[in-house]
């Protein structure tokens, strides 16, 4: 379990950006012998290939075709999301306060914004720099690694009611400072400048960017017997490791197991990048139509189907265990969050409970079915809002965190662990 926890920390680690969190799963899927697909080219698919493909450089699919496919054997699907909620960086951010450099930034998600403040913070994304026509930009990844940004709270001598709970102004109580300046001309495009030195271009070179505030604090296993995990970013890269752990050490000989990876599930999902759209619809068509399967045959693999999705779960926060539901509430490594609601803001049903509760058994991976408290709005995942474009038979389940979108969040060891098995198990044994 140890072992588990170790590489989730270091996937995390290197996932700074939905950007980065993309290429550091096809480092994974490249070392497990997944070939790379290009969308505008043709496909040459076969029984026992495994290949990968990026739509827009940030939503990912990877797929198996196992050696005994035929066309009446169904696909299993595991997805997840690979944007985390916090600060981006507006175009032309830098100002100033005296000599303070402040950077203008926008709120991605539902961050808890309270956990921002007095913390090291860095900058990664991708930038955008002119290219040999004005259709083709160049796209470069850029990851600071290292403390560049804060973003500094008053001291309780300045707001005695800090305690009391404040209510912050996300234009005004939100804007990190970057550092100091001597000469505010010179310095007047700071942040442009950080980014062309950094990859040693031109400023006027650069056109645009995508850039993420992100906490430079590293994870650690912590608690007394070594049961938590505590790391920004749990939600949701232990579910995007959980898929690639699924896919790349699982071994079936029939159908087809695929991944996805969706941006902007903090944001609704409503974009070419999310799950809201058709890209995986089109993705399996283009996969069966490879394979010489007609599209009546594709509908019905697609209805016979099964896709779970992955997202993290509210563990009980013992310090306020009023907050969750009566009789089914989860604790952290009390076992792996079936999330259910009648509202379906969680997809699935009983029937498909029913399969996974059994499949758990079988494998001996605790597994817990967790409600909301009636009386609570709580949140939703991309499960349901794929389901309506992608009708299978489906599930949301994920590891229970404690601080859900705070800048630093707590999960167990033994459930990061008991995910990757169960996703072993989904690809392996259904």
């Amino acid at each position: 379990m140890i072992f588990t926890a170790k590489r989730l920390i270091n996937t995390i680690s290197k996932s700074t950006s939905p950007f980065h969190t993309t290429v550091e799963a096809i480092n994974q899927l490249k070392n497990a012998g997944f070939k790379e697909l290009l969308w505008d080219l043709d496909w040459c698919l076969t029984p026992g290939g495994k290949y990968y493909i990026t739509p827009f450089n940030t939503t990912l699919f990877a797929f198996r075709i196992n050696e005994g496919f035929n066309k009446n054997d169904i696909i299993k699907i595991i997805t997840a999301h690979i944007d985390n909620p916090g600060l981006r960086i507006k175009a032309n951010p830098e100002h100033f306060q005296d000599n303070y450099m402040k950077v203008n930034t926008e709120i991605y998600g539902g961050a808890i914004l309270s956990t921002w403040f007095d913390r090291p913070l860095s900058i990664a994304g991708r930038v955008f720099l002119r290219g040999e026509t004005h259709s083709t930009p160049k796209m470069e990844l850029v990851d600071f690694m290292k403390p560049i940004l804060m973003i500094p709270n008053l001291s309780i001598h300045m707001n005695r009611s800090i305690n009391d709970g404040i209510a912050l102004n996300k234009q005004i109580d939100m804007i990190p400072i970057a550092g100091i300046t001597s000469n505010k001309d010179n310095d007047k495009h700071f942040i442009t400048d950080l980014i062309a030195n950094k990859l040693n271009v031109a400023n006027d070179e650069i056109l645009s960017y995508e850039l993420c505030v992100y906490n430079y604090e590293q994870g650690c296993i912590a608690g007394l017997n070594d049961e938590f995990i505590m790391a920004p970013r749990i939600d949701n890269i232990s579910s995007v490791q959980a898929c690639l752990s699924g896919i790349i050490e699982s071994d079936c000989t029939n159908g087809i197991d695929l991944i996805a990876m969706f941006d902007h599930e903090e944001v609704g999902s409503h974009s070419k990048n999310g799950a809201a759209s058709n890209l995986l619809p089109f993705v399996l068509e283009r996969i069966y139509n490879k394979l010489g399967i007609n599209r009546d045959d594709y509908l019905k693999s697609v209805l016979n189907g099964f896709f779970l999705s992955l997202d993290v779960a509210h563990a009980t926060n013992p310090n306020h265990p009023e907050k969750y539901d009566i009789t089914s509430a989860v604790q952290i490594n009390d076992g792996i969050a079936l999330k259910s609601t009648c509202k379906q803001n969680y997809c699935g049903d009983s029937e498909t409970s029913a399969i996974l509760q059994s499949l758990a058994e079988e494998h001996n991976i605790p597994f817990v079915v967790n409600y909301l408290r009636s009386d609570l709005v709580g949140g939703s995942t991309l499960g349901s809002i794929l389901s309506s474009v992608l009708p299978m038979k489906c599930a949301d389940l994920g590891a229970p965190i404690f601080a859900m979108h705070s800048a630093m969040e707590t999960m167990g060891v033994s459930d990061q662990y008991n995910l990757e098995q169960f996703a072993k198990a989904f690809f392996t044994s259904l």
